[in-house]
């Protein structure tokens, strides 16, 4: 364990244009995003106790999820690799599974 190297996809990069357009207020995805960077047992508890952290089958086998604020349906993707999590995607059931 220990610390990780943040990326961003261009398709993330896109989805938070998309709620800046929006006017969301980001500040419970960076919340989370500097959880799951932390990478301590404390974090990753807490990831899977608030905020629903799991992994995904299918065609996101490998990559995992969580509900980036506890009011609504906003979600955050994310793999973890050679001390990297990669941000995938951030976005509602909707917009992120249809």
């Amino acid at each position: 364990m220990g610390r990780l190297e943040t990326q961003f996809s261009p398709t993330f990069k896109r989805d938070l244009k998309r709620l800046d357009k929006r006017h969301v207020d980001d500040t419970p995805l960076a919340e989370v995003i500097d959880l799951i960077i932390e990478n301590s047992p404390e974090s990753l508890c807490e990831l899977r106790r608030r905020h629903n952290m799991h992994s995904l089958t299918g065609g996101w086998s490998g990559s995992n999820e969580c509900h980036a604020c506890n009011a609504g349906d906003w979600l955050l993707i994310w793999r973890t690799f050679d001390g990297i999590a990669l941000m995938q995607r951030t976005g509602t059931h909707d917009e992120l599974f249809r």
